[in-house]
């Protein structure tokens, strides 16, 4: 008798018509942001179609043509970057191509040159290097062929 009572509620449960799933944002779009964990470590190329935080450790060249960039508080990255914004919260050695804008942010330390339209630098980053301003500068030639046809 009592368990009869406590199975109906579940029975009910089970057979409401559930929500839609979401569905996830397409690669291009701009609410899709993929994390690279801070105990991740990656070595090599890396090329994507959607915008990218880095938590974690990367060496070597990052290329994300019309997407953004952010290097979290936690991120240590030794690569040459192009995207189309660059955010820095944490600590990136290498070149910054972006194609709008790159940003340090009071807890970025950039070792490295900045060539993008617009810089900014906030109260605390910390900067070494050189910064064009030349929107002209940034062209997506700077990339290898194989990222260009990806």
């Amino acid at each position: 008798m009592f368990d009869k009572s406590k199975k109906e509620p579940e029975k009910a449960a089970a057979s409401a018509p559930k929500a839609p799933a979401s569905k996830p944002a397409s690669a291009g779009s701009s609410g899709q942001t993929t994390t690279i964990g801070a105990s991740i470590t990656l070595n090599g190329e890396l090329n994507g179609n959607e915008d990218l935080l880095i938590q974690g450790q990367v060496e070597g060249n990052i290329f994300l043509k019309e997407h953004n960039l952010t290097i979290g508080e936690q991120g240590r990255i030794k690569a040459n970057a192009f995207a189309k914004t660059i955010t820095v919260r944490g600590e990136l050695t290498g070149d910054l191509n972006g194609l709008d804008k790159v940003t340090i942010t009071s807890t970025g330390r950039v070792r490295g040159n900045i060539v993008a339209p617009k810089v900014i630098l906030e109260e605390g980053a910390t900067f070494k290097g050189s910064i064009d301003m030349d929107a002209k500068a940034v062209k997506p030639a700077a990339q290898p062929a194989n990222a260009k046809s990806a």
